[in-house]
């Protein structure tokens, strides 16, 4: 970084957050580079491969003031891998990502072939994905209100989506409603029949009470298939230990409306990994949704 920037952090030349994102996009083309060969492997490798290419980064251990405002914590590569398995991504789908950060949970869905649609609000941060992602469409919005934003545009079959757990734009206290407008929202854009799979703080449970209400209404048009608790050494090298947690929902009406499965301890990878194999196959979904938007010309949205 010295030697590009032909200067120090010290002396404002570079932030660590660049060191730290450039380390993240190195990440991303050393996936690219393995390609779909990679998920041919047993899941559990593929894991455990993972996880020994995040273990020879560094620590992001100093956090930039954009960082900390908006609760930049990208995805971790092994944790990204089983998000995607959870959500049983096709080469056929259309998968959303709304608030996509420097894109390793998008790069991970674009092994399947996938397509994408992106949105990222922090500007250093979409100039990075709009090099990784060339022709991909790309939104600069409030992911709160993505719906709103997307509306008239095509609906997307698959949502991944890490969104801040407790901040929102322009709001310099915690906002603890983030989390539920940011998944409330992707939810109704998803297509009947869709899966989103999100992770958010541990906190946001269906066995909290304070949040147990969410969770019923959107049981009304939506079904909570797995909501488990992540141990938070998962995120040791971005800079924080926090527990997490993983909620899978399918945008089909449940059978029983207050009955929502949900684990309350906080598992390891390898443990997250045997959940998800039982998950149930996703319901049909309408497809033609998904023709129609290599067809469709996107413009990114200003905020």
């Amino acid at each position: 970084m010295n030697r590009y920037f032909l200067g120090t952090a010290a002396s404002g030349a570079w932030l660590w957050k660049d060191a730290y994102e450039a380390v993240e996009v190195a990440q991303m083309l050393y996936l690219r580079q393995k390609g779909y060969k990679l998920l041919l492997e047993s899941p559990l490798t593929v894991l455990l491969e993972l996880k020994k290419l995040v273990a020879l980064c560094p620590t992001q251990t100093r956090r930039s003031e954009e960082s900390v405002q908006l609760q930049q914590f990208s995805t971790p590569l092994p944790l990204a891998y089983l998000v995607a398995k959870a959500a049983f991504i096709k080469a056929d789908d259309l998968i959303l990502e709304p608030s996509a950060g420097t894109g390793l949970l998008a790069q991970i869905a674009k092994l399947h072939s996938a397509n994408l649609m992106l949105n990222e609000l922090a500007p250093d941060r979409s100039k990075i994905l709009r090099r990784l992602f060339p022709g991909t469409p790309l939104f600069s919005v409030n992911a709160e209100q993505i719906n709103d934003y997307l509306a008239g545009k095509t609906q997307p079959s698959v949502v991944l989506m890490n969104p801040p757990f407790c901040a929102s734009p322009k709001i310099n206290s915690r906002n603890p409603d983030a989390t539920k407008r940011h998944i409330n929202s992707a939810l109704q854009r998803v297509a009947d029949g869709g899966r989103l799979v999100t992770i958010t703080a541990n906190w946001f449970s269906p066995a909290n009470p304070s949040w147990r209400e969410t969770f019923l209404k959107w049981q009304d048009f939506a079904r909570v298939l797995l909501s488990v608790g992540v141990n938070g050494k998962v995120y040791s090298k971005h800079g924080t230990q926090i527990d997490t947690r993983i909620t899978v929902i399918d945008k089909v009406p449940a059978d029983n409306h207050r009955q929502i499965p949900c684990i309350s301890e906080t598992l390891d990878l390898p443990e997250l990994l045997a959940l998800i194999k039982q998950l149930s196959q996703r319901s049909p979904w309408e497809r033609s949704d998904v023709k129609a938007a290599t067809a469709i010309s996107f413009h990114p949205f200003r905020r």
